[in-house]
């Protein structure tokens, strides 16, 4: 089916393509993809992966695409329901089929203000950027545009470049600080195409991040705004709805093959920053991966093990504790209420 779109497609211009993957996304993902077709003086189009839902997502993406022919609709091959194939296959899929010169990710259930993508192609055009990014706005039932961003806010917006090292650096799961992989950025097809980057279809977290890092290896050049323009949907907050031992070991596993070949392995020769960035990462994953081990003790009743293992770890307690103060803080802050999309 991808190779029919990439057909129909020849010779129509688009300036941005969102790829999104689609999983039981029913409640949200038509004010995802109303908010891209909502973007002003830039041509889109939204191609949209359907993997494996169990809910009414896959006919509300043919609703929307009947009646707008910028959306496009995939669905993903063996992919049945309730058994996904994963973002990172579906996103593969969309960027196969996607034929905008730039390359923004969107998330099925986040969204995104009208201007927010002329500003980040405007912002690419001035520093010579082939990814940029800005300052995801968090919300959990409703989006305040005017709400404070991931990032720390300044007086006036600011710019910043992120370079290999400094994107380990700020990705490392127990270090203070925003974690730049959360960003969604716009990304240069033709730099995704000329070294033939694709998503790592073994992994099911940390997908973005690892896709940002191979370009960043390849030469890529990524600015950052403080500009906030990305909605960012946030999940359940405890750490028992994120963390899974299998999903972090596979994370583990595929960016030591990249520590150790290709790319990152010869930034790494280079770079002592790089390598001390690198095993960091990597013992951060380490303590993450035994953190869901106890959360998971927790969860099945094996309370004695789980509290055996925390104590043999005495790092992970100041971790465990500040996800559950930050978990409560949330639930205590007053709901915000709705606001349009196209107001700031």
């Amino acid at each position: 089916m991808a190779d029919q779109l990439l057909s129909d497609a020849r010779g129509t211009s688009v300036d941005v393509s969102f790829i999104m993957a689609a999983h039981d996304a029913a409640p949200w993902i038509e004010m995802a993809v109303r908010s891209a077709l909502a973007q002003t003086g830039v041509a889109v189009e939204v191609v949209a992966v359907d993997d494996g839902s169990r809910d009414g997502t896959g006919t509300v993406l043919a609703r929307l695409a009947e009646a707008d022919r910028r959306v496009r609709v995939i669905s993903l091959a063996g992919a049945g329901p309730g058994s996904p194939r994963g973002p990172s296959s579906a996103r593969n899929a969309a960027l196969d089929a996607a034929r905008g010169r730039w390359i923004a990710i969107l998330d099925a259930d986040d969204l995104i203000l009208p201007d927010r993508s002329r500003s980040l192609l405007d912002l690419a055009l001035a520093a010579d950027a082939d990814i940029v990014a800005d300052n995801p706005i968090p919300f959990t039932d409703v989006f305040d545009p005017r709400g404070p961003g991931m990032m720390e806010g300044g007086r006036e917006p600011y710019l910043f470049e992120i370079d290999l090292a400094k994107y380990i650096a700020c990705n490392q799961l127990l270090r203070p600080g925003t974690k730049l992989g959360y960003l969604k950025p716009m990304i240069r097809a033709e730099t995704l195409n000329r070294h033939k980057i694709r998503y790592d279809e073994g992994v099911r977290i940390g997908e973005d991040f690892l896709l940002c890092l191979e370009a960043l290896a390849a030469g890529a050049r990524f600015v950052v705004t403080s500009d906030a323009g990305y909605g960012y949907r946030r999940g359940p907050t405890s750490l028992s709805h994120r963390l899974r031992q299998a999903d972090i070991a596979r994370l583990e596993a595929a960016f030591a093959a990249r520590a150790e070949h290709g790319r990152l392995a010869e930034a790494r020769a280079r770079s002592a920053e790089i390598r001390h960035g690198s095993r960091a990462y990597r013992d951060g994953l380490a303590m993450m991966r035994m953190m869901a081990q106890v959360i998971e003790a927790a969860q099945a009743g094996l309370w004695i093990q789980g509290a055996a293992l925390a104590l043999r770890h005495p790092r992970m307690w100041q971790s465990l504790a500040a996800t559950l103060l930050e978990a409560a803080g949330k639930r205590l802050r007053p709901r915000l209420h709705a606001l349009p999309i196209g107001q700031r």
